[in-house]
């Protein structure tokens, strides 16, 4: 019994009575009071050892009735058959039975009082609900939290089930799962979805434990519960939100997958096939939609324009403005497809009077081929070309000056022309190969990719493509990539 060691520490012995009149629990100050052995007053009537109540010519108590408890000056018989003084006080139960304490009759010193003062404000003021039934489910306490939660007074629920407190919400099976739990001797937790005597709902988080005498017989249950009605409002608002976000998501991933369809159908499917070039590329996105973006632009035979460009940022939005981009692109190819530096500029024109939010690096070249091969490219703040010329020993970074796209409308971009030789090879690339860290945060830079194109200097085109990527992802050990990875090579036939 939870309370047996409160009563304990105020010289009290807790009792409870079952319907025949026989104790069938005792707490354990009566072996300081009458030296019995708690156990050994289990079954037995409380006139067994009272041997006169005062102003009373037996040993019989009187019924309390309904009204509150009695208090009666009683000579009790202890274990030595010696008479000692004792105070029981005693509250009949609808069931036939009672509770009570028996303690010794003596004036109650200032710490005594003090105790019995504190225990009564635990009691009273306890921040949670008790509920006190007999075996068969009938209320025979409830404590003042349960009024004020409930709004029910004691006189309301006593002797009635609890079942009065049934909101309806919760299923037969509830509730027998519970009863089967707690008539088996064992503790059963849970919440209640319960109905106020208003008829506003309530959420109680509670716990039942079945009281047994010391034949181990049921005779009493008590609950303990906790009001979370706030909690449970707070779970549902979090479950609503979640479904949301849930809901959100479904949108979202739709949108992505109209996006990857746009992002896929703007970038080629294939290289280009052209009499005096070979011409391979790689891929690889850092996300389901990425900021990169490239094209051709075969101008008959006269040579091959490609374009080579990388959005600050991915996703969705970048997806829609490289779809304008590629639109734009598309005019230039037939105006300015042999002037790269006029390409550029009059991208960055466009790009610069809508306004747009994202600005863009790119580069433009020609491969021209109607008199001396050569190559002519501006570039907008984008990665030099790394060039290579199997008779010279290593590799060059071949570079130009340009600011972004649509930063600046008066920005001037100038013309590089690189001379080509049959065995010439070129690679553009993003900055996502050049910007490779290592797991110690150090950066390829484009330097750094020079020696890894010597590399793989005397491998197939594509195949050379591949030993680049495979040595800057060995260059990042297990760092990861942090951005879109393009590279473009041509090799002049």
């Amino acid at each position: 019994m939870q309370w047996d060691p409160i009563f304990n520490e105020i010289g009290s012995a807790l009792y409870i009575i079952d319907p025949e009149g026989r104790f069938s629990y005792m707490g354990s100050a009566i072996e300081r009071i009458t030296r019995y052995r708690r156990n050994d007053l289990v079954g037995m009537r409380i006139s067994d050892i009272i041997y006169q109540v005062k102003d009373r010519s037996d040993n019989h108590l009187p019924s309390s009735g309904y009204d509150g408890p009695v208090r009666r000056e009683v000579l009790l018989t202890d274990a030595d058959s010696t008479l000692i003084k004792c105070i029981v006080t005693s509250l009949d139960m609808p069931d036939g039975g009672s509770v009570g304490s028996i303690s010794l009759a003596r004036p109650i010193d200032a710490e005594t009082e003090e105790k019995i003062r504190i225990f009564t404000m635990v009691v009273e003021q306890s921040p949670a609900t008790v509920v006190i039934t007999d075996r068969t489910g009938a209320i025979q306490y409830v404590n003042p939290k349960f009024t004020e939660l409930t709004g029910y007074s004691f006189n309301e629920v006593m002797g009635h089930n609890p079942r009065i407190l049934k909101s309806g919400t919760q299923t037969p099976e509830f509730y027998a799962t519970l009863w089967e739990t707690i008539s088996s001797g064992k503790e059963w937790r849970g919440d209640f979805h319960n109905l106020k005597k208003n008829g506003e709902f309530y959420w109680e988080s509670a716990s039942i434990s079945p009281i047994m005498n010391i034949r181990g017989e049921i005779t009493h249950y008590v609950a303990i519960k906790e009001d979370i009605t706030k909690r449970k409002i707070a779970e549902e608002a979090l479950r609503i939100s979640e479904e949301n976000l849930r809901e959100k998501n479904t949108e979202m991933e739709k949108e992505l997958q109209y996006a990857r369809v746009v992002a896929e159908r703007l970038l080629p499917d294939e290289p280009p096939s052209f009499e005096r070039l070979k011409v391979a590329f790689r891929f690889l996105p850092l996300d389901a939609i990425g900021g990169d973006y490239f094209s051709f632009n075969a101008l008959q035979d006269r040579g091959l324009g490609v374009f080579i460009g990388d959005v600050v940022g991915h996703g969705v939005s970048a997806a829609l403005f490289l779809s304008l981009v590629r639109a734009m692109s598309e005019r230039l190819n037939g105006t300015s497809g042999t002037l790269p530096s006029g390409y550029i500029s009059g991208l960055n024109r466009e790009l610069s009077e809508n306004g747009f939010m994202f600005f863009l690096t790119a580069l433009y070249g020609y491969f021209d081929f109607t008199d001396k091969a050569e190559f002519r490219f501006s570039k907008a703040g984008h990665t030099p070309p790394v060039f290579y010329r199997p008779e010279e020993e290593d590799p060059i970074l071949v570079w130009s000056t340009g600011i972004p796209l649509g930063l600046s409308m008066s920005a001037e971009y100038e013309e590089t022309r690189l001379p080509l030789r049959p065995g010439d090879r070129l690679y553009l690339y993003t900055d996502g190969i050049i910007e490779a860290r290592s797991e110690n945060e150090t950066m390829l830079d484009a330097e750094g990719l020079l020696p890894i194109v010597k590399s793989a200097r005397g491998l197939e085109l594509g195949a050379s493509i591949d030993r680049i990527l495979e040595e800057v992802s060995l260059f990042r050990g297990s760092a990861g990539a942090e951005d879109d990875i393009l590279i473009i090579g041509f090799e002049v036939i």
